[in-house]
């Protein structure tokens, strides 16, 4: 006895007609009688009673009819389970994030994630950089978010790690009102050189606290720090006057009304925003999708060890 024997048996029942039954699974009849009659002798029992208006069910074939559309049902749910597990559309998939990225990256990849694969369940790990890292690294992430130092600034990430940039933002200076004022279209920061700078922490931000420096350096002066949290956190801050800032341009997104956001007249590296993955591992279908997503941007990057710049 085979699943197809049981198929067709099952169909048979259900039309009470070899003929009908033969027309719904596109057979001839003397194929579909031929299978029936091989079930009938492999069970050793009668299953159908044949007369000219169809076939009626024997006892056993009753009996053989519940059992078979149990059967049937529970390989037609395992084998569209198995399908689409093997498409990515169920399962799990853990990203490892800095905060900083969860708005202007992760919030819009979720939701086209979400969309393709409402029933993928995702887990969340919110971290520093470093942490981002080892849990992509240690296996307890699939996929890690993060920002990336200027360039020659800070080490790689290692060659076990693949790294792709998935955007790119312009850094600006954010300033008090009142001292927006007193400065031009575009700030040139060494114009900012007694001011307090409020940056975002190494061990949360990442990225963008080497961003920060290497601006100031470039404009030939080492700035007075004030460490910060969260960039709403600069933003009230610098809002208040207690000092001003260098970050990517989505800050404009959380800056209040008493806080102005300007570009530079000195042209320093963008900021960058990252995805990293285990370079040696096969990616699952559902970082496979993820990651489709997260790559469909126009940089020009591809997954390397190390990103290449211009």
């Amino acid at each position: 006895m085979d699943l197809r024997q049981l198929r067709y048996f099952l169909v048979v029942a259900e039309e009470r007609s070899v003929t009908r039954a033969a027309s719904r699974l596109h057979l001839t009849q003397p194929p579909l009688s031929a299978q029936l009659a091989r079930l009938e002798h492999e069970l050793g029992v009668t299953l159908l009673v044949r007369h000219r208006r169809g076939v009626d069910l024997t006892e056993a074939g009753a009996h053989l009819l519940e059992h078979a559309r149990r059967l049937l049902a529970g390989m037609d749910a395992a084998t569209d389970s198995v399908r689409r597990l093997g498409e990515g559309r169920v399962g799990r998939l853990t990203v490892a994030f800095v905060s900083a990225t969860a708005w202007t990256v992760l919030a819009p990849l979720l939701r086209g994630y979400h969309a393709d694969r409402p029933d993928v369940v995702i887990d969340f790990l919110e971290s520093g950089p470093d942490a981002v890292v080892e849990h992509v690294r240690a296996r307890r992430a699939d996929l890690g978010l993060l920002h990336l130092p200027p360039p020659g600034v800070g080490a790689t990430h290692g060659q076990d790690l693949d790294v792709a940039v998935l955007q790119r933002e312009p850094l600006v200076a954010v300033l008090p009102a009142a001292l927006a004022a007193t400065v031009g279209d575009r700030v040139d920061l060494a114009a900012l050189a007694d001011q307090t700078f409020l940056t975002p922490t190494r061990a949360v931000w990442g990225g963008l606290r080497p961003h920060l420096l290497n601006a100031c350096r470039l404009s030939g002066f080492e700035p007075v720090l004030r460490e910060v949290e969260l960039m709403h956190t600069a933003a009230a801050m610098v809002g208040a006057g207690l000092g001003v800032s260098v970050l990517p341009a989505s800050v404009r997104q959380v800056a209040g009304p008493d806080v102005v956001v300007r570009p530079l007249a000195r042209h320093v590296p963008v900021a960058e925003t990252a995805v990293l993955r285990r370079r040696g591992d096969r990616p699952s279908p559902q970082v496979q999708h993820f990651l489709r997503l997260a790559l469909a941007t126009p940089e020009p990057d591809v997954l390397s060890p190390e990103h290449s710049r211009r």
